[in-house]
């Protein structure tokens, strides 16, 4: 059976301790997606990164790989969520992926997260990542532009899917359709 996983950012301590806001991997379109895939027949993980406040990378890692697997068709990460994969897959460029989503991705181009996010990129690094998909819009905050300009830079033939005024792909920002998420993760 074919997995995949879905991968959350970062957030605000208050936010993630505050029982009035989902958990991150339950927030925005997260869910939403893992359902698509559900319902599509694929094993689909959305996983709860442990101090998504403080992540560490060790940690994210030694989570992540528990339910990486030999049928592991996509990732789809949001944010540092991306960043995250985009490390991992550099560690481990012998991974086979179908699919890779990459919104709003966030590389912590001004190094915020110290070496959470911290890697050199490799040409080759996503050779054996049969299609690759970014997500974009013009009104996200300048770190994730800048997150875009250098993967872009390394990875020209990334195809972009570019929005005008929905910010960080959040629920506040775009509301409840998500179905061009969908259209490139089936």
């Amino acid at each position: 059976m074919k997995t995949a996983i879905i991968l959350h950012g970062i957030c605000d301590k208050e936010e993630y301790l505050n029982m009035d806001f989902p958990a991150p991997s339950n927030a925005h379109w997260l869910p939403w997606l893992q359902q698509k895939f559900l319902r599509d027949g694929v094993l689909c993980q959305c996983l709860e990164m442990p101090k998504p406040y403080q992540p560490k990378y060790e940690e994210w890692r030694n989570l992540f790989e528990k339910f990486v697997c030999k049928n592991l068709y996509a990732v789809v990460g949001h944010s540092a969520g991306c960043g995250f994969i985009l490390k991992w897959l550099h560690e481990n460029p012998k991974t086979q992926l179908d699919k890779l989503i990459l919104v709003a991705p966030y590389i912590d181009p001004n190094r915020e997260q110290g070496d959470f996010l911290k890697f050199d990129f490799k040409d080759d690094a996503l050779k054996n990542v049969r299609e690759i998909h970014l997500f974009i819009s013009d009104d996200d905050d300048k770190s994730i532009l800048e997150s875009t300009k250098q993967i872009l830079n390394v990875y020209p033939q990334i195809i972009v899917h570019k929005y005008r005024g929905v910010g960080h792909f959040c629920f506040s920002d775009v509301g409840a359709s998500f179905e061009d998420f969908w259209k490139v993760c089936n």
